[in-house]
């Protein structure tokens, strides 16, 4: 419980739910049924987007290429069921392994030549999108199986079944990351590259993990985004980036690696997609839309960074006290005696 009261995004959602309540008592359209689950069909979609880059901001390193591979997903398993008549199935596994391969393949080239994952990346989600694009010569596939588009746009009143995707995906991840040996190194390269070297852990094979469950999540909300616009379309990820940030970030991961909340940024989709539909019903100019989420992420990694220097000047208030200094001298002590101090 204390967590959650600590929790980055709890006053935006606190502020996020007042205010849906006051627009839902002064415009009927915002409160309908329908509107609910547009808001929550869309805070599904991005939650998953927002995964796919959280794991690789968790091992301290980014990603370029989510909206890349999303888009040759998306026309790989099109053309599978378009043009070669495979069974849904297979289809979609075909996808999501190419997905996957995609982002190993980012993972062994950044841990392989040691350049930078934004570099790296950006190469190579442009060279995935020019794939998708040449496969198709830009002729989106338009028949989509309907039991994706099912899934994608079946809801039991207000509530879209896209949203149980959502859970079990952040379920997963944040299972994997806390659980898992793979997702615990992920966290711990991340969080200091040096100490979990000289702890024996491996980063190459940390960003491997990082970078290949990137473009697994990535191929999952490809799926959902062909469902919702039932149409299999190379333009696919080409406005994911920005969300793909934003929802990481509001939801309290932090850019510099070691530190991520899956739980935190579903929260912070759907506060997103609640805002984005507040100013659309409110007629507001769309390039609002675009100003307001830039404005979250800065006011995000800005009050991360205050947090994170004041936990520091906590941190060096409590080994400058006279208590503090004794301690650290007993353990010098200790050590030059051969003993272990923490043991002792």
């Amino acid at each position: 419980m204390s967590q959650v009261l600590r929790a980055k995004w709890l006053p935006l959602l606190a502020a996020t739910v007042v205010a849906g309540i006051v627009l839902g008592i002064e415009t009927k359209s915002f409160g309908a049924s329908f509107n609910v689950y547009v808001i929550l069909q869309t805070a599904a979609f991005d939650a998953v987007v927002g995964l796919a880059q959280m794991v690789v901001l968790a091992v301290g390193d980014m990603s370029l290429a989510v909206g890349g591979i999303g888009g040759l997903v998306t026309i790989a398993i099109g053309n599978a069921v378009d043009v070669h008549h495979w069974p849904v199935g297979a289809a979609v596994l075909a996808g999501l392994v190419l997905g996957t391969i995609c982002g190993v393949v980012n993972g062994v080239v950044i841990a392989r030549t040691q350049l930078s994952g934004f570099i790296v990346t950006l190469a190579t989600g442009s060279a995935f999108t020019g794939i998708a694009y040449g496969v198709t010569s830009a002729i989106p596939y338009s028949s989509v199986p309907s039991s994706i588009v099912s899934l994608s746009q079946g809801r039991a009143s207000f509530f879209p079944y896209l949203l149980l995707v959502a859970f079990g995906a952040t379920a997963l991840v944040g299972a994997a990351l806390r659980w898992l040996p793979d997702g615990r190194s992920v966290l711990a390269v991340g969080g200091n590259r040096d100490a979990a070297t000289l702890s024996g852990l491996s980063r190459s094979r940390a960003l491997v993990v990082a970078h290949g469950s990137s473009g697994l999540l990535a191929g999952v909300a490809a799926v959902m985004y062909m469902g919702v616009l039932q149409s299999a379309t190379p333009a696919t990820g080409t406005d994911w980036l920005i969300i793909s940030f934003a929802v990481p970030i509001i939801g309290g991961t932090a850019l510099t690696g070691g530190e991520a909340s899956s739980v935190g940024g579903l929260i912070a989709a759907v506060v997103l997609a609640t805002i984005n539909d507040a100013l659309i019903v409110l007629n507001v100019n769309t390039n609002a839309v675009e100003m307001a989420e830039g404005l979250l992420i800065l006011a995000a990694v800005l009050a991360g960074q205050v947090g994170r220097l004041a936990g520091l000047q906590g941190r060096a208030h409590e080994t400058g006290r006279p208590g503090s200094r004794r301690r650290r001298a007993a353990g010098a002590a200790a050590g030059g005696a051969g003993l272990d101090p923490v043991a002792r």
